[in-house]
């Protein structure tokens, strides 16, 4: 079932914040690479879909943690038979 919900945030200042993160070794050059490609998009300005394949047998069982007082919980943008798409604005 697709759901679509449109959030409108206004943009607030840049804030500073760290994720401890343990997971697979094969899966460190993925996750690194999307970060990379996040940023560079940033950098240009340029709006694109990116993606990491979460393999469901078992392989990819990242932990993350990070400040709880940090606001993590919001509604993804689209959300399409567990696939889901989270979009800032």
């Amino acid at each position: 079932m697709l759901k679509v919900s449109k959030i409108l945030t206004a943009q607030g200042p840049d804030r500073n914040f760290t994720i401890d993160v343990t997971m697979g070794e094969r899966w460190v050059p993925q996750f690194l690479a999307m970060l990379n490609y996040m940023q560079e998009l940033g950098g240009i300005g340029s709006s694109r879909n990116v993606t990491l394949f979460a393999d469901g047998d078992g392989d990819f069982r990242p932990k993350f943690s990070w400040d709880a007082a940090l606001p993590s919980e919001t509604e993804p943008a689209i959300e399409d038979d567990g696939d889901r798409t989270y979009d800032a604005g």
